[in-house]
């Protein structure tokens, strides 16, 4: 019994401790590129004041995950692409720690 509490114990510390994918900062700037892909469900695109530095992922873009259903990614896509025609700024909510998607900052939040 003791062997099985132990064990127990164990495993609940090493998945409290496992990375996460997490909404931790946001942005505010004019979108300057939008690209999408026919190989790809993955959303790319800039800020203006797109950020430099990143601990783990590239900068050159920020990605909307595939992982994301259809319908939220059209949605997405239809703001940012709003954003961009009217030249008007935008908020982003996205990873500034970790967790990239395909290599980039991924973005939570859209609005």
């Amino acid at each position: 019994m003791k062997k099985t509490a132990i064990f127990i114990f164990t495993i609940a510390i090493l998945y409290s401790q496992s990375t996460v994918a997490v909404y931790n900062a946001n942005m505010v700037g004019v979108v300057t590129d939008v690209l999408t892909y026919t190989h790809s469900d993955l959303i790319f695109f800039r800020l203006s004041n797109q950020p430099t530095t990143h601990p783990e992922c590239s900068t050159d873009y920020f990605s909307i995950d595939a992982s994301v259903p259809s319908e939220r990614r059209q949605q997405i896509l239809s703001r940012l692409l709003t954003a961009y025609a009217t030249g008007k700024e935008i908020n982003i909510g996205f990873d500034n720690a970790g967790d990239c998607s395909h290599t980039r900052i991924r973005v939570h939040r859209v609005g």
